[in-house]
């Protein structure tokens, strides 16, 4: 993992793609996270919202990007973790996740590094994005 020195501004964070999203996983996620809204799980009820059919949880696409967020140090490292969320995510959609370094900095004897994190669907579509940001050893 590279350390504080290593960071550059621009510098991209290893990314991945997922495997097409399925309603399995969102239901796999509502178990796990105890959130059992059936917007996420009930085409029916997707439908009748008008979303015309399931969507993914929020928290779903933010803990993905979360994967990419934790390159910077681990998940102690990080001391801020934002996302936004831009379009819903269906199942059969497949998630480009990635980041870039947009600041490297120290600050009251701690060192920080922040990032951009997106998720981008099939379809060049943004579903969210987001801003990390890490404190890090030398």
């Amino acid at each position: 993992m590279p350390t504080f020195n290593t960071y550059r501004v621009g510098d991209e964070l290893p990314g991945f793609e997922t495997e097409p999203l399925t309603l399995e996983w969102f239901s796999r996620y509502a178990i796990a996270s105890g959130d059992h809204n059936p917007l996420h799980t009930d085409p029916a009820v997707g439908q009748a919202a008008g979303h015309g059919g399931v969507i993914a949880h929020g928290m779903l696409v933010m803990g993905l990007l979360g994967r990419v967020a934790a390159y910077l140090g681990g998940p102690g490292a990080l001391r801020e973790f934002r996302t936004r969320f831009q379009a819903p995510t269906r199942p059969g959609d497949r998630l480009r996740c990635g980041g870039r370094i947009t600041a490297v900095y120290e600050r009251e004897g701690r060192r920080f590094v922040e990032a951009e994190l997106w998720a981008i669907g099939q379809d060049g579509v943004a579903r969210a994005s987001g801003v990390v940001v890490a404190s890090l050893l030398p």
